[in-house]
């Protein structure tokens, strides 16, 4: 189960965590019915908790599930009467500024006495945010730390630089002739940040590139390159052709690679078609198995991939 991306939350997506002993990490928090209480030192805790996780990568706090050594325990229900999501929503708009999208599924055991409330956060591009002492926090082991200095000036930044992101891999077919075939091979990116990225190169590495030959690309994409590392490999760049606003999305690369229909099975089977998207302030890391249709991120887990798929020659 991806706790993190379910639409809407039970009972049983509570007792699952209980269930799998899932550990506290910096995405996701556990609280007792004790962290709710109308009382200042309270407010301010919660503030303090919520503001962490949106300055952080966001994550999930859970009210109502107590822990031991940052394990879910058991079931510690708030009565929702008296406590309830409007009550919540107003502690946590105590927060400077205020963190947009953030949502609060509100779980019910039997009846509203005994509740328990699912606060989904998300990574703030407004941050950072205040709590209610005035004060900035950070999710740092398991707890809600003071930022420094120099922290909350790195977090400022996130609204003023882009965000870029890899959205998937295209890899289409076309007969060429008789005897070959012709991939044309690109991605799609976005730009979630607040910025527009006027700079940004995506390189693609395809393995089994001895089966290529004839590459070329659009001839709208005059800045694209390719490169031959070794025999195995084939290097594919294609840098900023034009500006990312936010919130758009452009499909990059169109180069084309030829394949002799002979080859065309093998050169498919086991084929990774491995990416790199470099940006202002950050590069993103992932790979596409078009024979599974499944993606592959992280550089650890991609150069793993490609160790088993060599050895398995």
């Amino acid at each position: 189960m991806d706790f993190y991306n379910l639409e809407n939350y039970t009972i049983d997506d509570i007792e699952y965590l209980i269930a799998s002993e899932i550990e506290e990490n910096i995405h996701l928090d556990y609280k007792a019915a004790g962290a709710l209480d109308k009382d200042d030192k309270k407010r301010t805790e919660i503030t303090k908790d919520v503001s962490a996780f949106a300055n952080s990568d966001g994550g999930i706090i859970v009210y109502g599930l107590s822990e031991k050594d940052n394990r879910p325990q058991s079931l510690s229900p708030v009565d929702g009467r008296i406590y309830t999501k409007e009550w919540l929503e107003n502690v946590i708009q105590l927060i400077q500024p205020k963190i947009e999208e953030l949502k609060i599924f509100p779980v019910r055991i039997n009846n509203l006495d005994q509740s328990i409330y699912v606060v989904k956060i998300p990574r703030s591009g407004a941050a950072p945010h205040m709590a209610r002492d005035k004060r900035y926090y950070k999710r740092f082991n398991f707890k809600s730390e003071p930022m420094e200095d120099y922290e909350v000036k790195d977090v400022y930044n996130r609204v003023s630089v882009p965000q870029l992101e890899i959205l998937g891999c295209f890899l289409s077919k076309k007969e060429k002739n008789a005897d070959e075939v012709e991939y044309i091979l690109g991605a799609t990116i976005g730009n979630w940040g607040n910025k527009e990225c006027t700079t940004y190169k995506l390189n693609f590495y395809i393995n089994h590139a001895h089966y290529c030959h004839n590459i070329s690309y659009s001839p709208l994409e005059v800045k694209n390159s390719y490169t031959w590392i070794e025999r195995e490999r084939l290097k594919l760049g294609s840098p900023s052709q034009e500006v990312i606003f936010p919130n758009e999305q452009l499909d990059i690369g169109h180069f084309r690679v030829s394949v002799k229909k002979e080859n065309e099975n093998i050169f498919l089977e086991g084929l990774v078609i491995d990416m790199i998207l470099f940006y202002p302030g950050g590069h993103q890391d992932i790979a596409y198995i078009p024979s599974k249709n499944e993606y592959v991120e992280g550089r650890d887990k991609i150069e793993k991939l490609l160790e088993k798929i060599n050895s398995e020659k």
